[in-house]
């Protein structure tokens, strides 16, 4: 399917050993589709330099965009940058622009105290970084990568003050939900998607008290495609198998 794509990089231990519950992929994943971005995969990884490097090298390698969740605070966790910087193979330098921003915000909120030293550890990121977005609290893009924090609400904040440059013409999308069984509309769904390729077909059987038995949805960037497939799946299915079909 053409169009921008992504990985997400969530970055926590604590995620992992279900100490902390993850926010952040599954609204990612909505907002993305939002933006027209297509969301290929979700990685959630330990706070380990090694491990960040290699999922971060291998999704530069097959996405317009990676974001990284977490690992950007103060603490001796918080490793993700340094990641970042290996996989790039750049140093880490202090952004002069950054550590002016913690600063202003930390005499903000301490009543004109001078951050600490941890503090402003925050101001070390990967050579080049650019500061995009709210210039108080900027979104750091290096390449492709953009690392984000892992507190949902700041990673929304980011995410949504860069969303211009993220942003692509939308998908489009039709679904057909189905009276009967997946099995008896099997043959049909391989055929269309046989024929256009271009279109994404997905099957979503239900076993509770929805409306239905099974929900196909056909989507592509491309309207005009999904609705050549649409008319191809009905002509394919029995008229009496459809309950109803809906455009998104």
């Amino acid at each position: 399917m053409a169009g921008p794509t992504a990985v997400l990089v969530v970055v926590g231990s604590e995620v992992l050993s279900a100490k902390v519950l993850d926010e952040n992929g599954p609204w990612a994943a909505r907002r993305l589709r939002e933006l027209g971005v297509q969301l290929l995969a979700i990685h959630t990884v330990p706070d380990r330099v090694d491990e960040i490097v290699e999922v971060v090298e291998r999704a530069r390698r097959r996405a317009t965009w990676v974001f990284t969740s977490g690992g950007v605070g103060p603490t001796h966790d918080d490793v993700t940058i340094a990641a970042v910087a290996r996989a790039l193979g750049r140093p880490i330098v202090r952004s002069p622009a950054l550590a002016a921003s913690i600063a202003a915000m930390h005499r903000l909120h301490h009543g004109g105290a001078e951050p600490p030293a941890a503090a402003l550890r925050m101001a070390d990121v990967p050579e080049g970084t650019a500061l995009l977005g709210d210039p108080s609290f900027p979104t750091l893009v290096a390449e492709n990568v953009v690392m984000l924090p892992g507190v949902p609400r700041f990673f929304r904040w980011q995410l949504d003050r860069i969303a211009d440059r993220l942003a692509a013409p939308p998908f489009r999308l039709a679904a057909v939900f189905l009276r009967v069984a997946e099995h008896e509309v099997a043959p049909a769904l391989d055929s269309v998607q046989r024929a256009h390729p271009d279109v994404e077909i997905g099957s979503y059987p239900r076993f509770d008290d929805a409306d239905h038995l099974v929900k196909v949805t056909l989507e592509s960037k491309d309207g005009a495609r999904v609705d050549v497939a649409l008319a191809a799946l009905l002509a394919a299915l029995p008229a009496e198998a459809v309950i109803r079909t809906e455009r998104g």
